[in-house]
């Protein structure tokens, strides 16, 4: 919990680029992926529910039935909580249940034990969450679960989702803080048709949805058309996309041959045909921010949601994933994802049964008779380590209890491990050995294994490191067209500004790949004026919404003369949108950040002040709220404010070297030389890898230095 707890506090600093979760309520969906729409006036567009499928699709409604996505959230009745909720007690909490109703007496916000109801359950297996309703209508989710496994397995019992650390009222992992906020973290991928209806005003949530759980609807979109349609409905209808916003049609005359030289399959049909469905699932299967408030069946993800690059706290260096991001990122660094496989090549979607047991699963693209031999597995036939997914696709627990596949399905690299302390499949099994032993016999087995490149893990760990050979690695990496792009947009995040040559730079904003768009837009975001004038105005029109919102945020108080109309008219809707969707999602502090930010940026001092105080009310804990608060009244003149809300974070945080850099600002203006250097060495020593701190130090000494010449 203390990684995680370091993660969510130290994401950076602040103004206008937090790295935080910001969520966009922007225009409606492009048409990339979704069937156009036949002229003359259309049917009403609404959910209809799971039930009105079942007629005519039989199978796979009763397949549903059975999945997880079925009763990923469900009422808090006796048909669905799988808690004994008779009595038990953990720690200081005790779980009841009477008159059909469910609760649990725990310490509540205000630090005094209270019973809650249970209201929704969240998940299956391998364990249940529960959901409890606060008075201002949103839903909080419990951090105590229950164990869904079977005894034998050591289920069956109450667990902390945080292990043996329970936060306290107060500290934002407890059970009522911001980040078990289900109707801002969990809901809207647990339920079909989710709209969270926050009102800032009051603090209220009106939430809705269509259906609890992950129904046909989740994502076939709404269901009125196709009805409309399967009913013989008007002629406007007989088109190809039988009523649909989203025809899931890719796999549809497509084959795997396996190629008897190399014992693997390609695809009957090359390309990246298989967009539709790896961006629908990575929806919810991806460590992401969502951009719009209720995403359009088969918008491009981009539209809808923001995804996570390659992030030392979430992914090791080579690419493994390291905190829970739900397996898409992960998979787009693989050969398969480059060869066109898609998420139903192996799990069959409806009822979430693998498409084949065991190895056989792999069988289906990789010829057992080549394969399934002891000079390939390394392992007796038939045993647990002979199972491809041992070495391929190993397991991390997350939540305590839960084993979740890497899904970049990658050859073993025990010798990785050694060089950048990454995890490998090979010590995952054999607890007892080390690293050493696991390098040793990969190099007896494969000879030339440790010879094979690994271009991502060397450029983030010398990005991690600051080591002097990081800018040509990323370079590098950045300019290599054939790994992934998720990997080339990640580089390209990481370096700066200065360090970009511009053709490459030119080639990023005009990629193909809205991931690498976005991430030389963000690049730019820092540049000069000028710079950003010459380069980003065409990127307020691009198709993709991620990209079109960096465009205008990054292009914010621009000067109005420096636009032509047609780009200030552009500048002004991506603005007024992104505005909006902050003051929607006011109920995080981050959102509130970030339109406080624009409002300084527009000139508005005192509406900044104003949302950052609103933002310290939702979380009084969270220090970019702090430096941001101190930098807006360092603008506005109130100079021993702001350096008081800077001793204010540093008071709580020692360590934040944010605000050491920026109590060193500080006091540089005061003139209080001697302080200012102290404040930035520390900062420099907290982050000793910062280019900016040292050189802002360096400047400070020098100037300090001539000041005192007699």
């Amino acid at each position: 919990m203390a990684a995680q707890r370091r993660a969510l506090r130290t994401a950076g600093p602040l103004l206008a680029g937090l790295l935080l979760v910001c969520l966009w309520l922007l225009r409606p969906a492009g048409e990339s992926g979704t069937p156009p729409a036949p002229a003359g006036p259309q049917p009403e567009v609404r959910h209809v529910g799971s039930s009105a499928c079942q007629r005519c699709h039989t199978a796979e409604y009763q397949a549903w039935q059975g999945s997880q996505h079925r009763r990923a959230m469900q009422p808090a009745d006796a048909r669905h909580v799988l808690a004994p909720f008779a009595g038990e007690r953990f720690a200081s909490s005790r779980f009841s249940r009477r008159e059909g109703r469910f609760f649990v007496r725990t310490e509540g916000p205000d630090g005094r034990p209270a019973e809650f109801e249970i209201r929704h359950t969240l998940g299956l297996a391998p364990l249940q969450q529960y959901l409890i309703a606060m008075p201002n209508g949103g839903l909080q989710a419990l951090d105590i679960a229950w164990d869904t496994r079977p005894r034998s397995d050591g289920g069956q019992r109450w667990f902390h989702l945080q292990g043996s650390e329970h936060p306290k009222p107060g500290d934002e992992l407890h059970w009522s803080g911001r980040q078990n906020n289900a109707s801002f973290m969990c809901v809207d991928c647990h339920a079909t048709g989710f709209e969270k209806n926050y009102d800032p005003a009051t603090q209220r949530y009106a939430s809705r949805w269509s259906e609890p759980g992950v129904a046909c609807e989740a994502c076939h979109g709404p269901g009125s058309r196709h009805i409309a349609w399967a009913e013989g409905g008007p002629p406007r209808l007989r088109d190809d996309s039988k009523g649909l916003s989203l025809l899931l049609d890719e796999r549809r005359g497509i084959n795997w041959r396996l190629d008897p030289a190399s014992g693997n399959a390609s695809r009957s049909q090359a390309g990246s045909v298989q967009r539709k469905e790896l961006e629908l699932c990575a929806r919810c299967h991806s460590h992401r921010s969502q951009i719009a408030d209720t995403p359009a069946a088969g918008a491009p993800l981009l539209d809808s949601h923001l995804p996570s690059l390659l992030a030392p706290d979430l992914f090791w260096p080579d690419g493994q994933m390291r905190a829970e991001v739900y397996n898409h990122g992960s998979f787009l660094q693989s050969r398969m994802a480059a060869k066109g496989v898609s998420c139903s090549d192996c799990h069959e979607p409806h009822g979430q049964a693998l498409r084949a047991p065991g190895n056989a699963l792999c069988g289906q693209c990789h010829a057992p008779q080549r394969f399934e031999q002891v000079e390939h597995l390394r392992h007796a036939s038939g045993s647990s380590g002979a199972q491809c997914v041992a070495c391929h696709m190993p397991t991390r627990i997350f939540m305590q209890i839960d084993p979740r596949h890497e899904h970049a399905i990658r050859v073993p690299r025990p010798d990785a491990s050694l060089r950048f302390g990454t995890p490998n499949a090979c010590t995952q099994c054999h607890g007892d050995k080390s690293k050493h032993w696991a390098a040793e016999w990969a190099r007896r087995w494969y000879p030339r294994l440790g010879e094979r490149p690994l271009p991502l893990a060397e450029a983030l760990q010398a990005s991690d490191r600051a080591t002097d050979d990081a800018l040509p690695r990323l370079l590098a990496l950045l300019g290599d067209l054939q790994r992934p792009a998720i990997e080339r947009a990640t580089a390209l995040a990481r370096l700066p500004l200065k360090a970009l040559p511009p053709a490459q730079l030119q080639a990023a904003l005009a990629s193909d790949d809205a991931l690498l768009r976005h991430s030389a837009v963000e690049a730019l975001a820092q540049a000069p004026a000028a710079v950003r004038v010459a380069r980003l105005p065409a990127l307020l029109d691009d198709p993709t919404r991620a990209v079109r919102i960096a465009a205008a945020r990054a292009l914010a108080g621009t000067p109005e003369a420096l636009l032509d109309p047609a780009q200030q008219a552009s500048l002004a809707l991506g603005l007024a949108e992104y505005a909006r969707v902050q003051r929607h999602n006011a109920d995080r502090p981050e959102a509130l950040n970030n339109l406080a930010m624009l409002e300084a940026e527009r000139g508005d001092l005192v509406g900044a002040e104003q949302t950052l105080r609103r933002a310290l009310m939702l979380a009084p804990d969270l220090a970019a709220t702090q430096l941001n608060l101190a930098d807006v009244q360092r603008a506005a003149g109130n100079e021993q404010q702001a350096e008081a809300q800077l001793r204010a974070v540093l008071k709580r945080e020692p360590g934040h070297a944010a605000a050491w850099h920026a109590l060193g600002l500080s006091l540089l203006r005061q003139r209080r030389g001697d302080e200012a250097i102290r404040a930035l060495q520390r900062a420099g020593e907290l982050a000793p890898g910062s280019a900016h701190f040292a050189s802002v130090l360096a400047a400070a000494q020098a100037a300090h230095r001539l000041r005192q010449r007699p």
